[in-house]
């Protein structure tokens, strides 16, 4: 007569079948996990494309969160008005004003350290008056020659409101302030089956390094462009033309061995500045060889060419949107269609993969 398997036996037997049962459904995840890898050189908007993305996408902010984001959009005001302060000197344009000069005394005296987080009111009248002052809009119409952040007209128009008792950042706020990655930031979400890793790693050139590790399983590149770059200087290298720079970082990227085979999307950012900039300020400015003047299709179409010409294979598929991250119906639509793209291009993976699960859940 046969033996009946012993409880050891079954027990055994059970806990293999779940092991292969969690294996499989690890596989199948892995297959959904979609890891977008955002890069771009720095000012280019990058943050603020994943700052639009969770508001998109119901991703809660904390008031831990919100109280940073008012100290930082505090930090970002007081420096701005500092740099143009510093630019004053540099391009020898003197304050022909006396209240203006104290003014300028008092925001250059003024840090933002320990304690101290927030502007005082009496700092923030004396920014508002500044920026006012006939001398500094002379210095501000020269801020192709040193590193300015982009939303230092916003900053100021708005600092009356940002000193406010209970002052809480509204979602404009949020998205304006300039907060520089360190590190690697990496943000979720599902879209439809698909989960998506959005992973946002420092632009500036001290943080590049770190990009090696972000590598791997990478299944589209996002790459951000600040089209306004192509008349403005860089943070780290005053000689450098932010355009330039990001296009030699865009051909280095692109023609990586590791992204051979990836999907490239190439996200050219601050169109809203463009658009204005491109009236006054020739594109000939960065590229001697345009004849397009003012027209911003032309001056698009242009740049577009720029970084297709940085790729080896000029075969190699490129998808390009033009948004003004600042807004998000921009950053909405272009996300909706980097997320078709993708899910065509993967239709069959996920198709399997959510068969499969279904099965496996039955079970």
């Amino acid at each position: 007569m046969g033996c009946a398997p012993s409880t050891q036996q079954n027990v055994e037997t059970q806990e293999s079948k779940d092991i292969d049962k969690n294996l499989k459904a690890y596989e199948l995840e892995n297959m959904l996990d979609f890891k977008i890898l955002l890069l771009g050189a720095g000012e280019s908007g990058k943050s603020t494309v994943v700052k639009q993305l969770k508001t998109l996408h119901k991703v809660q902010m904390d008031d831990v969160e919100l109280a940073n984001y008012a100290i930082n959009i505090h930090r970002n005001t007081l420096q701005c008005m500092q740099i143009l302060l510093e630019a004053c000197e540099t391009l020898d344009i003197p304050l022909n004003n006396d209240g203006s000069r104290q003014r300028a005394e008092n925001i250059r005296a003024c840090a933002l350290e320990g304690d101290q987080k927030r502007l005082p009111p009496n700092i923030a009248i004396d920014i508002e008056n500044l920026w006012n002052d006939p001398d500094i809009q002379l210095v501000w119409g020269r801020r192709s020659e040193f590193w300015f952040l982009d939303a230092t007209p916003y900053y100021f128009e708005n600092v009356h409101r940002f000193v406010e008792d209970n002052y809480v950042p509204t979602e404009e706020d949020c998205i304006m302030t300039r907060v520089r990655t360190t590190g690697i930031a990496i943000t979720e979400f599902d879209e439809g089956q698909v989960h998506y890793r959005v992973v946002d790693v420092g632009g500036q050139r001290t943080e590049r390094k770190k990009w090696i590790h972000c590598f791997d399983d990478v299944k589209a590149l996002l790459f951000v462009v600040n089209l306004a770059g192509y008349d403005q200087v860089m943070f780290e290298d005053p000689s450098q033309n932010r355009m330039r720079e990001s296009l030699d970082l865009f051909g280095q990227i692109c023609n990586n061995p590791v992204f051979v085979e990836t999907p490239i999307f190439l996200c050219l950012n601050k169109k809203d500045i463009f658009e204005q900039m491109i009236q006054n300020t020739d594109l000939r400015k960065c590229f001697p060889q345009y004849e397009g003047g003012p027209d911003v299709n032309l001056a698009l179409k242009f740049i577009e060419d720029q970084y297709k010409t940085r790729i080896n294979d000029h075969n190699r598929t490129i998808h390009i949107c033009h948004i003004a991250a600042r807004f998000k119906k921009e950053v909405k639509y272009a996300w909706e269609e980097i997320n078709t793209c993708l899910v065509e291009e993967n239709k069959k993976t996920i198709s399997y993969a959510t068969k499969q699960q279904k099965k496996t859940n039955k079970k």
